[in-house]
């Protein structure tokens, strides 16, 4: 998530490198609840809106402007947690 907010990837490479991550640490048996788990969802759902590509993007998908924004926001909710 810091290396995406920080623009060292691109959008297309954070969300594989996301839900890659997220698959393995379930399948690990990682598991979080509370506001941990909440802040996670979120940036799963956004994930999951998320299209990159203009030319198929609707009018209700997220763009890299909007999902950088999420993220941020995850990334300082987070903090709040420590």
């Amino acid at each position: 998530m810091r290396r995406y907010v920080a623009g060292d990837i691109s959008g297309p490479e954070f969300r594989r490198a996301w839900l890659q991550a997220r698959t393995n640490a379930l399948i690990a048996g990682e598991r979080v609840a509370g506001r941990f788990e909440r802040i996670l969802h979120d940036v799963f759902y956004a994930l999951d809106e998320y299209v990159p590509d203009p030319e198929i993007r609707c009018p209700r998908d997220l763009d890299d402007h909007l999902l950088w924004g999420i993220v941020n926001d995850a990334l300082l909710r987070l903090e709040e947690l420590r």
